[in-house]
């Protein structure tokens, strides 16, 4: 039983990386037809410059050559104005691109054909475990399938501007207590407790292998291991559990994503005051400033690969 826990947790994994995996193939497709419409907007840009150049030339043109040579400058001017208004138009931003693909019918089917076969391959032995029929199985798959084209379509009508933030989050929010509650109809009590066991087990982790590293910039004062299991239950419970953020946070002004990471991270500090001494504390204190202002980098990448900058869209 130990073993398939094991190898189920594995598998989960397995499945959500695939799933970073296959947005990230997707990402660089976009990002690939992006950087050419860039590059040619880009050439366009710059023989307006150019023209801008000239433009300056206009007084001292108009005393040398008179109207003539003043009117064809003009000219040039305005045509090279038409021409980079043009390509800016034609070019599609990063996250108007990612939405058309997101939108695309064609794509939505390849995607959920493929999904559907993954899923069930991967998570075969978790259907074991789970002992689940083979009408729950095709149910549980689908719920799959449908989570994820919801947050697609989401992420498409943020990328495009046709959706408020304030309605994104919640509607995600909604989709996921829905999403909840029917894995657990499906799965039944048995299977629900072994789906809860692996994601907290997967969450031990998490918060272990962060001790690890806080346990490593401790210094002469190193924290006993009273102290660190204390810490690990308080960063499972306020980091790997309760900062639940995805994609649709992205959308946030960042003051108020920082707001968010910052305040589970300082719940963690004001918690283990109570248990370490003055200088771990302080230690832990740089840790966190450390480690928010990698989640603000990370951030910043990702918004900039989909085409989101501060909080809005491009």
């Amino acid at each position: 039983m130990q073993f398939g826990l094991l190898a189920a947790g594995v598998l989960l994994v397995g499945w959500e990386g695939w799933r970073h995996v296959r947005q990230g193939r997707e990402l660089a497709d976009v990002e690939a037809q992006v950087q050419a419409a860039e590059q040619e907007s880009e050439s366009r840009r710059s023989a307006l410059a150019a023209a801008e150049q000239r433009n300056r030339e206009v007084v001292e043109a108009e005393g040398r050559a008179g109207n003539q040579r003043l009117l064809a400058l003009m000219r040039e001017r305005a045509a090279a104005a038409k021409s980079a208004s043009e390509a800016a138009a034609n070019a599609h931003t990063f996250g108007n691109a990612l939405a058309s693909v997101l939108d695309s019918p064609d794509q939505q089917q390849v995607e959920k054909n493929y999904m559907r076969d993954e899923m069930r391959a991967n998570l075969d032995l978790f259907f074991k475990v789970t002992k689940l029929s083979p009408e729950k199985i095709e149910q549980y798959i689908d719920l799959g399938i449908d989570t994820k084209r919801h947050d697609s379509d989401r992420m498409a009508a943020l990328l495009r501007g046709s959706m408020s933030v304030a309605n994104a989050l919640s509607q995600r929010d909604e989709d996921r207590r829905q999403e909840e509650s029917r894995r657990r109809e499906i799965l039944g009590p048995e299977g629900e407790a072994f789906f809860e066991s692996v994601g907290d087990g997967m969450r031990n982790d998490a918060a272990r292998q962060l001790v690890g590293a806080i346990q490593q910039n401790m210094g002469g004062e190193p924290l006993t291991q009273d102290q660190s299991g204390k810490l690990q239950g308080l960063i499972k419970a306020e980091i790997s559990t309760g900062m639940s953020l995805d994609d649709t946070d992205l959308f946030r002004p960042l003051e108020e994503w920082t707001q968010i990471v910052s305040d589970h991270q300082q719940n963690v500090v004001r918690a283990a005051a109570e248990f370490l001494t003055p200088a771990q504390i302080e230690t832990l204190k740089g840790l966190v400033a450390l480690d928010l202002a990698q989640r603000q980098d990370w951030r910043a990448q990702r918004c900039k690969a989909l085409g989101i900058q501060n909080g809005a869209r491009n």
